[in-house]
Protein backbone atom coordinates (compact mmCIF):
# COMPACT_ATOMS: atom_id res chain seq x y z
CA UNK A 1 0.00 0.00 0.00
CA UNK A 2 1.06 3.36 -0.81
CA UNK A 3 2.07 5.36 1.99
CA UNK A 4 -0.26 8.05 3.20
CA UNK A 5 -3.18 6.49 1.48
CA UNK A 6 -6.36 5.16 2.99
CA UNK A 7 -6.89 1.24 1.53
CA UNK A 8 -9.36 1.47 -1.08
CA UNK A 9 -9.67 -2.29 -0.73
CA UNK A 10 -11.54 -1.13 2.90
CA UNK A 11 -13.91 1.93 0.85
CA UNK A 12 -14.90 -1.13 -1.52
CA UNK A 13 -15.35 -3.69 1.27
CA UNK A 14 -17.44 -1.43 3.18
CA UNK A 15 -19.38 0.24 0.25
CA UNK A 16 -20.37 -3.39 -0.66
CA UNK A 17 -21.84 -4.01 2.40
CA UNK A 18 -24.19 -0.84 2.17
CA UNK A 19 -25.55 -2.08 -0.54
CA UNK A 20 -25.93 -5.44 0.04
CA UNK A 21 -27.57 -4.64 3.65
CA UNK A 22 -29.83 -2.31 1.32
CA UNK A 23 -31.39 -5.17 -0.88
CA UNK A 24 -33.84 -7.71 0.12
CA UNK A 25 -32.34 -10.41 -1.41
CA UNK A 26 -28.88 -10.04 0.20
CA UNK A 27 -29.48 -8.02 3.21
CA UNK A 28 -29.44 -11.49 5.23
CA UNK A 29 -25.57 -11.99 4.57
CA UNK A 30 -24.57 -8.51 6.44
CA UNK A 31 -24.36 -8.92 9.81
CA UNK A 32 -26.92 -6.76 12.26
CA UNK A 33 -25.58 -3.05 12.36
CA UNK A 34 -22.61 -3.36 10.53
CA UNK A 35 -24.39 -1.09 7.06
CA UNK A 36 -25.08 1.33 9.27
CA UNK A 37 -21.44 1.48 10.51
CA UNK A 38 -19.96 1.45 6.82
CA UNK A 39 -21.80 5.05 6.49
CA UNK A 40 -20.01 6.60 9.49
CA UNK A 41 -16.86 4.91 8.20
CA UNK A 42 -17.73 6.42 4.92
CA UNK A 43 -18.29 9.83 6.57
CA UNK A 44 -14.86 11.53 6.72
CA UNK A 45 -14.51 13.09 2.97
CA UNK A 46 -17.14 14.57 0.44
CA UNK A 47 -15.92 11.27 -1.79
CA UNK A 48 -16.50 9.01 0.79
CA UNK A 49 -19.87 10.02 1.54
CA UNK A 50 -20.83 10.22 -2.17
CA UNK A 51 -19.86 6.24 -2.44
CA UNK A 52 -22.03 5.51 0.49
CA UNK A 53 -24.66 7.66 -0.72
CA UNK A 54 -24.47 5.56 -4.38
CA UNK A 55 -24.22 2.12 -2.37
CA UNK A 56 -27.24 2.60 -0.47
CA UNK A 57 -29.13 3.97 -3.18
CA UNK A 58 -31.82 1.57 -5.24
CA UNK A 59 -31.52 3.84 -8.27
CA UNK A 60 -27.71 3.82 -8.23
CA UNK A 61 -27.70 -0.30 -7.12
CA UNK A 62 -28.37 -1.46 -10.88
CA UNK A 63 -25.45 0.19 -11.59
CA UNK A 64 -23.07 -1.29 -9.01
CA UNK A 65 -24.35 -4.92 -10.19
CA UNK A 66 -23.74 -3.90 -13.85
CA UNK A 67 -20.18 -3.16 -12.33
CA UNK A 68 -19.87 -6.26 -10.47
CA UNK A 69 -21.21 -8.03 -13.37
CA UNK A 70 -19.03 -6.86 -15.80
CA UNK A 71 -15.36 -6.93 -13.41
CA UNK A 72 -15.73 -9.80 -10.98
CA UNK A 73 -19.18 -11.68 -10.51
CA UNK A 74 -20.33 -12.15 -6.94
CA UNK A 75 -17.61 -10.56 -5.32
CA UNK A 76 -19.73 -8.32 -3.18
CA UNK A 77 -21.66 -11.45 -1.56
CA UNK A 78 -18.25 -13.26 -1.32
CA UNK A 79 -16.87 -10.34 0.64
CA UNK A 80 -19.55 -11.51 3.37
CA UNK A 81 -19.76 -15.02 3.23
CA UNK A 82 -16.52 -15.38 3.97
CA UNK A 83 -17.00 -12.56 6.78
CA UNK A 84 -19.59 -14.63 8.52
CA UNK A 85 -17.40 -17.61 8.30
CA UNK A 86 -14.41 -15.49 10.21
CA UNK A 87 -17.23 -14.13 12.73
CA UNK A 88 -18.36 -17.61 13.11
CA UNK A 89 -15.01 -18.85 14.67
CA UNK A 90 -14.37 -15.73 16.20
CA UNK A 91 -17.71 -16.43 18.60
CA UNK A 92 -16.28 -20.17 18.77
CA UNK A 93 -13.63 -19.08 20.48
CA UNK A 94 -14.83 -16.54 22.47
CA UNK A 95 -17.30 -19.25 23.82
CA UNK A 96 -14.56 -21.51 24.76
CA UNK A 97 -12.64 -19.07 26.68
CA UNK A 98 -10.57 -16.83 24.54
CA UNK A 99 -9.90 -13.09 26.03
CA UNK A 100 -7.82 -11.44 23.23
CA UNK A 101 -8.96 -10.81 19.84
CA UNK A 102 -6.28 -8.88 17.18
CA UNK A 103 -7.66 -8.25 14.02
CA UNK A 104 -4.63 -7.28 11.36
CA UNK A 105 -5.15 -5.25 8.73
CA UNK A 106 -8.69 -4.19 9.82
CA UNK A 107 -9.52 -1.66 7.41
CA UNK A 108 -13.22 -0.73 7.91
CA UNK A 109 -14.16 -4.31 8.94
CA UNK A 110 -17.28 -4.14 11.67
CA UNK A 111 -16.02 -7.33 13.30
CA UNK A 112 -14.54 -6.06 16.56
CA UNK A 113 -16.40 -2.84 16.69
CA UNK A 114 -19.54 -5.22 17.16
CA UNK A 115 -18.26 -7.97 19.06
CA UNK A 116 -16.12 -5.57 21.68
CA UNK A 117 -19.74 -4.03 22.80
CA UNK A 118 -21.20 -7.91 23.15
CA UNK A 119 -17.92 -9.10 25.43
CA UNK A 120 -16.88 -6.29 27.81
CA UNK A 121 -14.34 -8.97 29.57
CA UNK A 122 -12.73 -9.58 26.16
CA UNK A 123 -10.00 -6.81 24.69
CA UNK A 124 -10.38 -6.29 20.96
CA UNK A 125 -6.99 -4.86 19.13
CA UNK A 126 -7.16 -3.40 15.75
CA UNK A 127 -3.37 -3.68 14.12
CA UNK A 128 -3.55 -1.49 10.66
CA UNK A 129 -1.81 0.74 8.25
CA UNK A 130 -1.76 4.54 9.98
CA UNK A 131 -3.24 6.32 7.27
CA UNK A 132 -6.34 3.47 6.81
CA UNK A 133 -6.86 3.47 10.84
CA UNK A 134 -6.97 7.02 11.03
CA UNK A 135 -9.97 7.27 8.48
CA UNK A 136 -11.68 4.31 10.37
CA UNK A 137 -11.23 6.26 13.27
CA UNK A 138 -12.70 9.55 12.70
CA UNK A 139 -14.99 7.92 11.18
CA UNK A 140 -15.78 5.94 14.60
CA UNK A 141 -15.63 9.25 16.52
CA UNK A 142 -19.36 10.24 14.81
CA UNK A 143 -20.90 6.75 15.58
CA UNK A 144 -23.49 6.24 18.39
CA UNK A 145 -22.44 4.29 20.75
CA UNK A 146 -18.80 5.11 20.21
CA UNK A 147 -15.99 2.43 20.20
CA UNK A 148 -15.96 1.06 23.65
CA UNK A 149 -13.11 0.83 26.34
CA UNK A 150 -12.10 -2.33 25.35
CA UNK A 151 -11.75 -1.71 22.24
CA UNK A 152 -8.27 -0.58 20.87
CA UNK A 153 -6.11 0.78 17.98
CA UNK A 154 -2.29 0.07 17.16
CA UNK A 155 -1.40 1.59 14.23
CA UNK A 156 1.87 -0.60 12.26
CA UNK A 157 2.59 -0.32 8.66
CA UNK A 158 2.68 -4.82 8.47
CA UNK A 159 4.76 -3.99 4.88
CA UNK A 160 7.68 -2.49 7.03
CA UNK A 161 7.52 -3.27 10.83
CA UNK A 162 6.54 -6.13 13.14
CA UNK A 163 3.66 -6.29 15.35
CA UNK A 164 4.59 -4.96 18.89
CA UNK A 165 5.73 -8.47 21.42
CA UNK A 166 3.25 -5.88 23.94
CA UNK A 167 0.10 -7.03 22.49
CA UNK A 168 0.49 -10.65 23.36
CA UNK A 169 3.71 -11.06 25.69
CA UNK A 170 0.99 -12.76 28.40
CA UNK A 171 -0.32 -15.92 28.41
CA UNK A 172 -3.86 -14.77 27.07
CA UNK A 173 -5.41 -17.22 24.72
CA UNK A 174 -5.73 -15.10 21.93
CA UNK A 175 -7.41 -15.49 18.33
CA UNK A 176 -5.40 -13.48 15.41
CA UNK A 177 -7.75 -12.40 12.53
CA UNK A 178 -5.58 -11.59 9.53
CA UNK A 179 -8.91 -11.29 6.61
CA UNK A 180 -7.94 -10.07 3.32
CA UNK A 181 -4.44 -9.55 4.34
CA UNK A 182 -1.78 -11.78 4.05
CA UNK A 183 -1.84 -11.54 0.28
CA UNK A 184 -1.35 -8.08 0.22
CA UNK A 185 2.31 -8.72 1.57
CA UNK A 186 5.69 -10.08 0.24
CA UNK A 187 6.57 -13.60 1.71
CA UNK A 188 9.22 -12.70 4.08
CA UNK A 189 6.51 -10.06 5.63
CA UNK A 190 3.94 -13.43 5.59
CA UNK A 191 6.55 -14.83 7.83
CA UNK A 192 7.67 -12.64 9.86
CA UNK A 193 4.17 -12.46 11.04
CA UNK A 194 3.45 -15.76 11.56
CA UNK A 195 6.47 -16.33 13.10
CA UNK A 196 5.95 -12.86 15.56
CA UNK A 197 2.55 -14.05 16.71
CA UNK A 198 4.03 -17.57 17.70
CA UNK A 199 6.99 -16.68 19.21
CA UNK A 200 5.64 -13.61 21.22
CA UNK A 201 2.97 -15.64 23.17
CA UNK A 202 3.23 -17.89 25.74
CA UNK A 203 -0.53 -19.11 25.59
CA UNK A 204 -2.90 -20.23 22.97
CA UNK A 205 -2.64 -18.81 20.01
CA UNK A 206 -5.18 -19.04 17.44
CA UNK A 207 -5.14 -17.81 13.50
CA UNK A 208 -7.88 -17.34 11.60
CA UNK A 209 -6.81 -15.72 7.89
CA UNK A 210 -7.53 -15.77 4.19
CA UNK A 211 -5.13 -16.67 1.65
CA UNK A 212 -5.44 -16.19 -2.69
CA UNK A 213 -4.76 -19.46 -4.72
CA UNK A 214 -2.07 -20.53 -6.79
CA UNK A 215 -3.81 -22.63 -9.55
CA UNK A 216 -1.88 -25.47 -11.12
CA UNK A 217 -0.93 -23.32 -14.30
CA UNK A 218 0.72 -21.28 -12.69
CA UNK A 219 -1.66 -18.48 -12.41
CA UNK A 220 -3.07 -16.89 -8.82
CA UNK A 221 -6.38 -14.99 -7.89
CA UNK A 222 -9.96 -15.61 -8.62
CA UNK A 223 -11.87 -17.75 -11.30
CA UNK A 224 -13.25 -16.46 -13.29
CA UNK A 225 -10.31 -14.59 -13.43
CA UNK A 226 -10.49 -10.11 -14.08
CA UNK A 227 -7.92 -8.52 -15.84
CA UNK A 228 -9.13 -5.71 -15.01
CA UNK A 229 -9.32 -6.23 -11.39
CA UNK A 230 -6.02 -6.88 -11.23
CA UNK A 231 -5.17 -3.36 -13.20
CA UNK A 232 -6.96 -1.92 -10.34
CA UNK A 233 -5.25 -3.04 -7.74
CA UNK A 234 -1.94 -2.51 -8.84
CA UNK A 235 -3.17 0.72 -10.20
CA UNK A 236 -3.80 2.00 -6.70
CA UNK A 237 -0.82 -0.12 -5.20
CA UNK A 238 -2.35 -3.00 -3.09
CA UNK A 239 -1.55 -5.79 -5.85
CA UNK A 240 -1.84 -9.45 -4.92
CA UNK A 241 1.76 -10.90 -3.89
CA UNK A 242 1.43 -13.77 -1.80
CA UNK A 243 -0.21 -17.14 -3.09
CA UNK A 244 -0.43 -20.47 -2.18
CA UNK A 245 -1.20 -23.55 -3.19
CA UNK A 246 -4.25 -25.52 -1.20
CA UNK A 247 -1.99 -28.55 -0.76
CA UNK A 248 0.55 -26.93 0.58
CA UNK A 249 -1.16 -25.25 3.53
CA UNK A 250 -0.59 -28.19 6.01
CA UNK A 251 3.32 -27.69 5.02
CA UNK A 252 3.66 -24.05 5.28
CA UNK A 253 1.69 -24.02 8.42
CA UNK A 254 3.95 -26.75 10.03
CA UNK A 255 6.60 -24.61 9.07
CA UNK A 256 5.76 -21.94 11.32
CA UNK A 257 4.57 -24.64 14.24
CA UNK A 258 1.26 -23.87 13.58
CA UNK A 259 -1.38 -26.77 13.26
CA UNK A 260 -4.71 -26.62 10.33
CA UNK A 261 -7.94 -26.86 12.18
CA UNK A 262 -10.01 -26.44 9.09
CA UNK A 263 -9.76 -24.81 5.84
CA UNK A 264 -13.48 -23.70 3.80
CA UNK A 265 -13.00 -22.83 0.23
CA UNK A 266 -15.90 -20.47 -1.22
CA UNK A 267 -18.25 -23.50 -1.40
CA UNK A 268 -18.50 -23.93 1.97
CA UNK A 269 -18.36 -20.47 3.33
CA UNK A 270 -22.01 -20.46 2.61
CA UNK A 271 -24.80 -21.51 0.25
CA UNK A 272 -25.05 -18.42 -2.61
CA UNK A 273 -27.23 -15.57 -2.59
CA UNK A 274 -28.18 -15.79 -6.16
CA UNK A 275 -27.15 -17.35 -9.14
CA UNK A 276 -24.95 -14.16 -9.79
CA UNK A 277 -23.13 -14.94 -7.09
CA UNK A 278 -22.52 -18.07 -7.47
CA UNK A 279 -18.88 -19.80 -8.81
CA UNK A 280 -16.47 -17.15 -7.91
CA UNK A 281 -13.10 -19.35 -6.51
CA UNK A 282 -9.32 -18.31 -5.52
CA UNK A 283 -10.11 -17.13 -1.78
CA UNK A 284 -9.70 -19.83 1.09
CA UNK A 285 -9.80 -19.61 4.45
CA UNK A 286 -7.45 -20.95 6.92
CA UNK A 287 -8.26 -21.83 11.19
CA UNK A 288 -5.32 -23.15 12.61
CA UNK A 289 -3.68 -23.22 16.19
CA UNK A 290 -0.11 -22.39 17.39
CA UNK A 291 1.91 -25.41 18.71
CA UNK A 292 3.44 -24.86 22.19
CA UNK A 293 6.84 -24.83 22.77
CA UNK A 294 9.53 -23.37 20.57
Amino acid sequence: MRAGRVSTTAKVIAASTILLASDRRTAGLVAPGAAALCKHLLSGTLGDRMLAASAGNRLVRPLWRWMERRLLPGIMAHYWRRKRWIEDQTRVALAGGFVRAIVLGAGFDTLGYRLAREHPEVEFIEVDHPATQAAKRKGLASAVPAAPANMKFVAVDLERDVIPQSLTDDDQPTIVIAEGLLMYLRAEHVDRVLGSLRQSSAGPVRLVFTYTVRWPDGAAGFRPSSAWIDRWLAWRGEPFTWVLEPQAVRDFLARHRFALVAMATPEEFGAASTAADAGLRGENLVLCDALRGR
